[in-house]
């Protein structure tokens, strides 16, 4: 082969590579928009429902509050301003974005380390009483239904001693 064939073919290959090179760079921008977009609007989603929760939470602050106004004013006021804190928070997350929402608590992290462990502490000792209730919930279910299994009605059949 000619050095003059090398060279055109170096060229139209290299052609087709940065050809390529666009089209797969193309692609990938896409698939990151889409995969972007879509990770904002999950996020969205659970921000959402996070902050109804929140909002649920102050609405029984103030419905506490109004039942112990008569019993004992001080602690109602307490519980209102509470509650009136927490539809701030409702109305905060709603606001923001996912990624304000994360700036800001990695910047309270900074500021308030302690704080954060203890929370983090607290989230998961409350979760892992979620789940082993929700375990148990599973497991008394099942051994009921093995207690009614073919032979319940005769205790001793079918049975081994251990």
């Amino acid at each position: 082969m000619s050095d003059g064939m090398k060279t055109s073919a170096g060229q139209a290959g290299g052609g087709v590579s940065e050809e390529a090179r666009g089209q797969l760079s193309a692609a990938v921008n896409e698939i990151k928009s889409s995969v972007g977009s879509k990770a904002d609007e999950l996020a969205g989603r659970g921000i959402g429902a996070g902050a109804d929760t929140v909002a649920a939470i102050g609405k029984t602050a103030e419905t506490l509050a109004s039942s112990l106004q008569d019993q004992s004013p001080a602690v109602a006021d307490y519980v209102r301003s509470t509650g009136a804190r927490i539809d701030r928070l409702a109305d905060d997350l709603r606001d923001k974005s996912a990624g304000e929402l994360l700036g800001m608590a990695t910047e309270f992290g900074r500021k308030q380390p302690l704080v954060l462990l203890a929370g983090a502490a607290v989230v998961g000792f409350a979760l892992s009483r979620v789940v082993k209730a929700g375990l148990a919930t599973g497991a008394s279910a099942t051994d009921a239904s093995a207690a009614k299994g073919p032979r319940s009605d005769t205790p001793d059949q079918g049975r081994i001693e251990v």
